[in-house]
């Protein structure tokens, strides 16, 4: 794809893409993330004589890495989006890694 002026901007276009990747895979680990800890919690939910106190460290550590997934993403999107403009490239939002 050309931009403005006739020109690629090759450096751009895999600068697009290396950040796409990122984006994806940080939406891939958010996703992983917070679907085993809706499990965790199911599970917690259908054995009520499990403790919860026995599990509010892991699903805080869990959040904590969700959060960070998330960060990494959210980052990511503002560099394609960047990149798009300058090599031509459709911009994306948190919707497109919807499941």
């Amino acid at each position: 794809m050309q931009v403005e002026g006739g020109t690629m901007d090759y450096q751009s276009l895999g600068e697009y893409h290396a950040f796409l990747k990122q984006a994806k895979n940080a939406a891939d680990k958010r996703y992983d993330v917070l679907h085993n800890l809706a499990i965790q919690i199911r599970n917690l939910a259908e054995n009520p004589g499990k403790a919860i106190d026995m599990e509010t460290e892991a699903i805080k550590t869990a959040i904590v890495e969700a959060k960070k997934a998330e960060f990494e993403m959210t980052a990511a999107i503002g560099c394609v989006n960047e990149a798009a403009k300058l090599c031509g490239e459709k911009e994306i939002t948190t919707d497109d890694f919807k499941r």
